[in-house]
């Protein structure tokens, strides 16, 4: 598991503060948003099952009221009396209401009182009785007598088999025996019918009323014209879907089947609300479905989700916005409380990153150079401002005995490498003296010595501070021409020096260890040999370079390949290398340098393509070491 690690106190604060504010606004946002879910959901909940309620309430009382009015035929006396006569004698004798006086006043007056009930209520549109043989006699939207085939009626066998039980069906405008073209065949009809007996409970026909459909529904009608996200399904126990009226068979099959499948298989509980699938638009839906205990029927209502939650979903937008602008506001303070806090540490980490070395020497009051103006209203912050302040009052006064220890040790290194020359240089001349004793140039030994007692007097006086590059110029003369006493002509050389580098303080013997080398290896082919030893001076840069140049054979490359490894790995060194006087020279050289110069300190050694070795060692204009 990776750590975050933050870079400033800041950083950390602002975001602690800020973790712990989001944090607390989310966990308040998600408990406020859960309740007002749950607050809306039972809200419709109890909606929905109060309008189902009411909607059963509505439908069973227009079926009671149909109910009613059978029952009203059934048991009346009037009726009785009048239907006994309005029967049919025999099967072969047709009686008409102009052949029988009798006949045509029992008709006349069961219309009429059949007309009577329907119009003090106005509960249903047709009222018929029906006899054994299929004889009808209608009142209503129909007034008179029909011959009928009782046992092509839709609810026959079912009221037969009921036995004076009500039986109420669904029935097509088309279907109803309305000669006078009042039964539209695309209108339905709710049709209750029932067994007709006498006085000893003989059955002896049926009696059925009829009802508009639309005006059984129309209080569905009305809730639903009012809420269009709203859906009611009528089922009844049978089920057959009853509501709504549709005339898309194909649409009313698929709304029945995916209806009944919703309330009879999926086994919902009744009078709670349930999520579900829109039974022909295939959108959630929330529905809660009632059963009469009257009629059979099962109420469905149904409500979009999407338009049950929508003022949530508007009001979780608005809490959104205000619980971003809160957040906003949140991160605000907590930057700005983060900042308060970390203010004086930032002013402090400003005096230190502007404090540099030169602060420290100058013997500058620490306590004022550390001290902050305003340092906060925090305790804790003046305590630590206090006591940095006493920190740097001992860092100044170390780092200075710490220059002083480093300057001494700088000097001591380098008159060390420096007295490693000398015996360098008198090991390498002697054997040179010894060459020319056994050659017999006794005239050039004499004037060989001379040159060297003029240069034993340059190295014997040791200088820490440096000499002038002319001084160590001459020197190297000097030696070239203690180097041509021997070799004579087959010794050619050259300097190329500007006048400007003349006064510029470079350490003592750092070019002649050069030449030296150069008399070592590169005299090695056949003469003459030719050296040049180059000065370049950058003013722009500030740095100066001497290259030493010869036509010999060129270094080994392992050789090469070594030196160049040391210089690249000898950039620091907790302490100067122990140098053997066989082959030190370059090695004391880049040391020197080092010491001297710093960073700033630079030699390249290569071979020429022509042939010979290219030695080139630099510094700056000024001394780096102090």
């Amino acid at each position: 598991m990776v750590k975050y690690r933050f870079r400033t106190l800041q950083q950390s604060l602002f975001a602690y503060y800020s973790a712990v504010f989001i944090v607390f606004s989310l966990i308040v946002a998600s408990l406020l948003y859960v309740f007002l879910a749950n607050d809306i959901r039972s809200r419709s909940a109890e909606q929905q099952k109060q309008l189902g309620n009411s909607m059963v309430g509505n439908l069973d009382q227009e079926i009671v009221k149909m109910n009613n009015f059978s029952m009203n035929i059934v048991y009346s006396n009037l009726v009785k009396e009048h239907f006994s006569h309005y029967l049919s004698p025999a099967e072969d004798h047709e009686q008409t209401l102009t052949s029988d006086p009798a006949f045509y006043k029992d008709t006349t007056t069961l219309i009429d009182v059949i007309l009577a009930i329907i119009s003090s209520s106005n509960t249903a549109k047709q009222a018929n009785i029906y006899d054994v043989n299929g004889k009808m006699l209608g009142a209503g939207a129909f007034n008179g007598q029909l011959s009928v085939d009782l046992t092509q009626r839709p609810w026959y066998e079912e009221t037969w088999a009921r036995n004076g039980w009500r039986v109420i069906s669904l029935l097509d405008g088309g279907a109803l025996p309305m000669p006078t073209g009042q039964g539209e065949s695309d209108k339905p009809y709710l049709s209750l019918t029932r067994v007709y007996k006498d006085g000893n409970y003989v059955s002896q026909g049926v009696v059925e009323i009829l009802q508009d459909a639309g005006t059984v529904f129309q209080h569905l009608n009305d809730v639903q014209a009012g809420n269009e996200d709203l859906s009611f399904y009528v089922v009844n126990e049978r089920n057959e879907l009853l509501y709504p009226l549709l005339s898309d068979v194909h649409l009313l099959n698929t709304i029945h089947s995916n209806v009944v499948n919703l309330i009879r298989n999926d086994h919902y509980p009744q009078g709670t609300m349930q999520e579900v699938v829109d039974p022909h638009g295939n959108s959630k839906q929330m529905m809660t479905y009632t059963t009469s205990q009257e009629t059979g029927w099962t109420v469905i209502v149904m409500q979009s989700k999407q338009s049950l939650f929508a003022n949530l979903n508007r009001m979780a937008l608005l809490f959104m916005g205000a619980t971003l602008a809160t957040l906003i506001l949140i991160l605000l303070l907590s930057y700005l409380i983060s900042k308060r806090v970390t203010l004086p540490l930032h002013r402090l980490q400003r005096i230190i990153q502007k404090t540099g070395v030169h602060d420290l020497t100058t013997g500058q009051d620490s306590g004022q150079l550390f001290k902050l103006d305003y340092p906060g209203s925090i305790r804790e912050m003046d305590e630590l401002n206090d006591t940095f302040i006493q920190l740097n009052q001992q860092l100044v006064q170390s780092f200075q005995d710490m220059l002083a220890i480093k300057s001494q040790e700088t000097d001591a290194r380098l008159l060390a490498l420096q007295s490693q020359m000398n015996p360098h240089f008198l090991y390498n001349n002697i054997t040179n003296i010894s060459i020319m004793a056994e050659e017999g140039m006794n005239e050039q030994i004499v004037a060989f010595c001379g040159h060297i007692a003029s240069m034993l007097r340059y190295i014997s006086a040791p200088n820490k501070s440096g000499v002038p590059l002319e001084r160590e110029i001459d020197y190297c003369k000097r030696y070239l021409e203690c180097m041509k006493i021997r070799f004579e002509d087959d010794l050619l050389y050259e300097f190329h020096v500007p006048d400007s580098m003349n006064n510029l303080q470079v350490p003592m013997l750092l070019i002649q260890p050069l030449l030296e080398n150069v008399m070592k290896y590169g005299l090695r082919d056949t003469p003459p040999w030719k050296l040049h030893i180059i000065g370049e001076l950058d003013t722009l840069q500030e740095t100066w370079l001497m290259t030493v140049e010869d036509n010999g054979p060129g270094m080994e490359p392992e050789a090469l390949k070594l030196i160049q490894q040391y210089i690249q790995q000898s950039q620091e060194w907790e302490r100067m290398p122990e140098l053997e006087i066989n082959g030190m020279g370059l090695k004391n050289i880049w040391i020197r340098l080092k010491l001297w110069y710093g960073s700033a300190a630079h030699m390249h050694i290569s071979n020429k393509s022509s042939g010979g070795v290219s030695i080139t060692i630099g510094g700056s204009i000024r001394k780096e070491h102090s």
